[in-house]
């Protein structure tokens, strides 16, 4: 009986009582739309949380929150469900003023490095490498053995894969919250980002700080990567643009160039000469602290050479050298050479070959 009385408390009435703004012109409809008290719809005037009338149960198509009048009810009022019950059972004729919830602070920050790291280590553990990836990391030069070393890996391609990997994680003790890549859908936990390969963003001591995608399908010529993020999606974090170190760490000259994988290859390239990788050309911030942390005594500039032609490029990479030269004691050069290869690892990669 108790349940009976329990399934009759109109979703509506409830939604109501709570002071939630519902769309007029869905009041006629077996669903009717509100505004999500639980993520704010990223912003007023959008209707995520759908109230349907005949089961009295609502549901976020946008954070996955779901549940009963009176489950509603008591998250919003913060009691428990008995409590919401039994207020929801005293008859009233007076409702809060409806208030559009406020926009809420989605910016959730990365967990600390070493979480990150072991999260990444499983998960990267738990993928392969496609053959289309592979011969993609063969044609830059590396070896096959240099290829596991740096334990590259495909995106997961079904929706099923992605979710089972963050299930992997979850039951391996790591926390998905702060972790970039990472996200809910419809209160499932699964992984955002295109079809690529990810590469490992590593610190000086070899922690991966973050991911970066090599995408398969790039809109632009200019964007073949972006970062492993779920900025601004349901439960999701950020990433920020980490700097890459890669090489020999003991040596006292370092290589700047731009892009892990660049880096990565170059490196490989020169016998593991020392490299230093920037996310972007724009992306410098870290970048003196991380030379200063690694005691180098030389830098040698070896950014791509469009910096000749592009204006924007041009001037991102004066900067870059301006803060670079304020090391102390840093001695500073710019490594060049035939334009017709961008990348220092198109030129390495070229030269090895005419040895061949």
């Amino acid at each position: 009986m108790y349940r009976l009385v329990y399934e009759k408390i109109p979703i509506v009435e409830t939604a109501r009582r709570c002071g939630l703004v519902l769309d007029s012109r869905t009041l006629n409809r077996l669903e009717v739309e509100a505004s999500c008290p639980f993520c704010g719809d990223h912003g007023p005037g959008k209707y995520h949380l759908n109230l349907n009338t005949n089961t009295d149960q609502y549901r976020c198509s946008l954070c996955g929150a779901r549940g009963n009048s009176v489950s509603l009810y008591a998250r919003i009022k913060g009691m428990s469900n008995k409590e919401a019950f039994r207020e929801l059972s005293r008859e009233v004729k007076t409702y809060p003023f409806p208030q559009q919830p406020e926009p809420r602070n989605t910016e959730r920050q990365p967990l600390p490095l070493e979480q990150r790291h072991a999260a990444y280590t499983d998960m990267l553990e738990h993928l392969t490498l496609l053959g289309r990836h592979r011969d993609n990391l063969l044609g830059r030069g590396f070896s096959p053995e240099r290829i596991q070393e740096n334990q590259y890996r495909s995106m997961p391609e079904t929706d099923r894969s992605r979710r089972l990997l963050a299930e992997l994680l979850r039951a391996g003790s790591h926390e998905l919250f702060g972790l970039p890549g990472f996200r809910t859908y419809y209160g499932e936990w699964t992984i955002s980002g295109p079809r690529g390969f990810l590469i490992p963003v590593r610190n000086k001591d070899g922690l991966i700080q973050g991911l970066k995608i090599r995408l398969d399908d790039a809109d632009k010529p200019d964007r073949k990567y972006r970062w492993f993020s779920s900025r601004g999606l349901p439960d999701g974090t950020r990433s920020y643009s980490w700097i890459h170190v890669t090489g020999n760490t003991a040596s006292r000259r370092a290589f700047i160039t731009e892009g892990p994988l660049k880096g990565d290859a170059a490196s490989f390239l020169t016998n593991d000469a020392l490299f230093v990788c920037i996310g972007g050309v724009n992306a410098i911030h870290g970048l003196k602290d991380t030379l200063v942390d690694l005691g180098v005594r030389e830098i040698v500039e070896a950014m791509d050479m469009d910096q000749m032609t592009n204006e924007n490029v041009c001037r991102a990479v004066l900067e870059m050298r301006r803060e670079v030269q304020t090391i102390p004691g840093i001695r500073y050069y710019k490594y060049t050479w035939n334009p017709a290869y961008k990348g220092v690892d198109d030129y390495l990669l070229s030269r090895r070959a005419a040895t061949m």
